[in-house]
């Protein structure tokens, strides 16, 4: 870091210290940033005055310090440099955000995302930059997350930018599992710019992976006649004068093929002509499905005066394809029609066409706009930002072979051949349109109103709205809207005002030394439509004591409101592959998700205690606890897992045939009567960085990160009246979860693992009869990456292998799955290896050059 500014001019050095700070000259304090960078203007310019009236001589010193580039409001407590970034070997900021998550924060919240010590709002094209456009990364104290106008205690990551970087990039990537079945890939293309604060990107990205099928892991599904047969009623004979042809009695013979319109004579169904197609049903049937997806983003942000302004684009379009098994039938062909042959009825048994298997497919199409304005008004630190969606999508799921139509089409005068292909329109399915789009606006505003111990007082006013509409058409087979079509629109509206009030700072003087304490008020309201206006009101407080300890708590008291995408996200039907603890099988129910008009308010409370002890007083070591309650009343919640005691207090999203067969399970949001959830969550984060502090381009640079939640509670009251449901004692819920991450690498070459344990878990039949029990297993997973040039030796041929990364990605190292029992220690019906877990261990290779 560069040395200070001294001035020695005697007393002209406050009005030369005053002019520096004015022209923002882009120095750097030798020593650590002391306070929240937001005083660091007023306090220099304090010392620099004092230091002047004791001045004696005119050799008298003054230190100007000014803010670095790029700087939030509040301090970063921990920083990683470009080296240390580098060593991650992440692709993109998403990525690395990823990767740090452990370190950023444990609890898995989605951070508050800065550039350059500004919010962007809704705009997330940031994301998208490749890690070298990042100068310095920083996490913000638990107190910033009030100076932006968010709930007190969220994290806050500042992603500081280079002043000038270029760079193209292109990625391709290859997946496979190890045991074979299906491949994947990804091709991504992309250009950042960034001139001082100017900047832009465009990016590509195109993925797929292929379908994974019952027959690659083994699996059974029966047999599948490709060509069909007939055969007598109830056993018999087809026809007494085939058997005569034939020498025998013939009760089944394969459908002859044949290309004309004109009925094949008796001898043409001879067994000896044709032996049949039969196939293995496993083949036509999916476990995974085959997927594809296409991304669009362009992002560009300049300054517009004291403005920072920013604005993306995001188009997408994805498709989805699985495979449910051959669709057969086996119906009458009766001797009176003009296609039979035969002096009787017979069964006339096939599929629809060949291989051809039932398909569901799901299409959908989305684009995004997010515009952010922020900047200086009448003094206060304003971030006005816009965004809108617009979501279409399509479904298919085809059911089978329509008997009553093909009945009616085989009888006399009908036209349908049995000999041929029939088409597709044949089929049984359930077809649909949705549409859904939303405009939202967010305004937030921050200033220091007044001083108390010296340090402002900030208060911070946010208002936020959005207006969403969605429709769901049902589609007959020819893509006709039919009946039963819904509309639905909302509006929501809230507001909150909240002060940041420092109580104490640690150095100064007082009757009693607290150490840094601040205190966060907030109160506000939230307004949807068909509901009655709504409040909320919370407090938080960070207190230091002294250096390496922070302690930190929030409460919130909320009378909640549903969200739009809770109330009215288009609808979407697709078939989910489930285990049927009724029937003890996999089953394919059709899956409904979507919005819930029909949800109600209700009220949540929540309380957060947290500590953090650095015991080194410094980054390399971090101790994290935190205790978290939440309780709630009428509260929106997802829809659980599916499990007897769910199916039990919600029957009617529970649909079955008359066979008992799961036909179809509404998994849309409800409405809970009662909740209550606690948890205790801790966590050792060590960081070795480089000790020369980024100086040496080939040090090592080691993280690790181990994170545990105990759920002490996991309650839920589904309707007034009912019992509680303890999750965790009998609903499939683990009490425990461990994971752990560690990395160790440079700019060139780096190693990364991640591995995580769930404690055993139970699901409790609805008889009480029998219980399930789940032993998670250990998995880890692996990533290495390698850049070859810095392999080569100095003067080798490694112009080609220039600026170009291998990375080698290992999902799940040891293949572990699982396991699943009954109470008496036997394997549970439907929990087979590759029913629980059909991938397995999976590879990827990937290759990214940079231009």
């Amino acid at each position: 870091m560069r040395r200070p500014t001294i001035c020695r001019a005697g007393g002209s050095c406050a009005a030369m210290s005053l002019l520096a700070m004015l022209v923002a000259c882009p120095l750097h304090a030798q020593g650590t940033v002391r306070d929240r960078a937001g005083q660091l203007a007023e306090r220099a310019s304090t010392a620099n005055a004092a230091e002047a009236d004791d001045a004696t001589g005119p050799e008298a010193d003054i230190v100007v310090t000014a803010p670095r580039r790029g700087e939030a409001v509040v301090a970063a407590e921990t920083e990683l440099g470009e080296g240390e970034i580098a060593a991650q070997g992440a692709a993109t900021i998403s990525d690395l955000l990823e990767r740090l998550g452990p370190l950023v924060d444990p609890s898995g919240e989605e951070p508050v995302i800065l550039v350059n010590g500004k919010e962007v709002g809704f705009d997330r094209s940031i994301l998208a930059y490749p890690p070298e456009a990042l100068e310095r990364l920083g996490l913000l104290g638990p107190g910033a997350a009030a100076r932006y106008g968010h709930p007190a205690g969220k994290r806050v990551i500042n992603l500081v930018l280079k002043p000038s970087f270029v760079q193209r990039s292109a990625e391709l990537a290859g997946r496979v599992p190890t045991r074979g079945g299906r491949h994947g890939g990804d091709l991504q293309l992309g250009q950042v710019a960034i001139t001082g604060e100017s900047r832009w990107h465009a990016q590509a990205r195109l993925s797929f992976d292929g379908p994974l099928h019952e027959s690659a892991r083994g699996l059974s599904s029966g047999a599948a006649d490709l060509a069909g047969h007939v055969r007598g009623l109830a056993g018999e004979e087809i026809d007494p004068a085939l058997s005569a042809l034939a020498g025998r009695i013939v009760t089944v013979a394969p459908l002859p093929r044949t290309s004309g319109r004109d009925t094949p004579a008796l001898p043409a169904f001879l067994p000896a002509q044709d032996a049949g197609t039969p196939a293995k049903g496993a083949r036509y049937a999916t476990l995974l499905p085959a997927t594809r997806n296409l991304s669009v983003t362009l992002g560009l942000g300049r300054p517009l005066g004291p403005f920072s302004a920013t604005a993306s684009l995001t188009a997408t379009a994805s498709k989805t394809v699985d495979e449910r098994g051959l669709p057969e039938i086996a119906t009458i062909l009766p001797a009176e029609s003009r296609r039979s042959p035969f002096a009787r009825d017979v069964v006339l048994s096939r599929p629809l066409d060949g291989d051809a298997p039932l398909r569901g497919e799901n299409a959908a199409r989305s684009l995004a706009l997010a515009l952010a304005l922020s900047g200086p008004v009448a003094g206060w630190r304003t971030n006005l930002s816009a965004t809108y969606v617009r979501n279409r999508g399509r479904t298919l799921q085809e059911e089978g072979i329509d008997a009553a139509r093909v009945a009616a089409m085989l009888g006399p005068g009908g036209s349908l051949s049995p000999y041929r292909p029939w088409s597709r329109s044949l089929l049984r399915a359930s077809r649909s349109r949705s549409a859904s789009d939303m405009l939202g606006m967010r305004l937030s505003a921050a200033k220091p109103v007044f001083a108390l111990s010296g340090a402002p007082v900030s208060a911070r006013v946010t208002l936020d709205g959005s207006h969403s509409a969605s429709r769901f058409v049902p589609l007959d087979r020819l893509g006709n809207a039919l009946a039963g079509a819904t509309r639905t629109a909302h509006r929501r509206a809230s507001g909150e005002i909240s002060l940041a009030v420092p109580l104490a700072r640690r150095g100064e003087g007082g009757l009693v030394p607290l150490g840094d304490l601040a205190l966060d008020l907030s109160a506000g309201f939230r307004a949807a439509s068909g509901s009655a206006l709504r409040r909320q009101y919370g407090a938080g407080f960070t207190w230091s004591p002294f250096a390496p300890l922070r302690l930190s708590g929030s409460f919130e008291h909320s009378e909640t409101v549903p969200s739009n995408d809770d109330l009215g996200a288009p609808r979407v039907e697709t078939v989910r592959r489930v285990y049927d603890f009724e029937r003890q099988e996999i089953a394919e129910p059709l899956w409904i998700t979507g919005g819930n008009p029909a949800l109600g308010p209700g009220t949540r409370r929540s309380l957060s205690l947290a500590a953090r002890l650095q015991p080194l007083g410094s980054p390399v070591l971090a101790l994290d606890v935190r205790y978290r309650r939440n309780d709630s009343e009428g509260g929106v919640a997802p829809f659980p897992d599916l499990t007897p005691a769910t199916e039990a207090v919600f029957p009617e999203r529970v649909t079955r045939d008359a066979a008992g067969r799961l036909v179809a399970v509404d998994a849309r949001p409800i409405n809970l009567a009662r909740s209550e959830r606690r948890e205790l969550a801790s966590g050792i984060a060590v960081r070795l960085p480089d000790p020369a502090g980024g100086a040496a381009a080939g040090a090592v640079r080691y993280t690790l990160s181990v994170n545990h939640t105990w759920k002490i509670a996991d309650r839920i009251v589904p309707h007034a009246g009912l019992a509680p449901i303890d999750r965790l004692a009998a609903n499939g819920q683990s009490r425990h979860v461990l994971s752990a991450r560690a990395s160790a690498g440079r700019r060139t070459l780096g190693l990364n693992l991640q591995a995580s344990w769930s404690s055993p878990a139970r699901v409790r039949s609805a008889s009480g009869a029998a219980d399930y029990r789940y032993r998670p297993p250990l998995r880890i997973d692996l990533g290495l990456f390698v850049e070859p040039a810095a392999l080569v030796p100095a003067g080798g041929p490694g112009g080609a292998l220039r600026d170009l990364r291998l990375s080698l990605d290992v999902e799940n190292l040891f293949d572990t799955y699982r396991r699943v029992t009954l109470s008496g220690g036997s394997p549970a019906p439907g929990f087979a290896r590759y029913q629980v877990d059909p991938l397995g261990r999976q590879v990827t290779l990937s290759l990214r050059k940079t231009f």
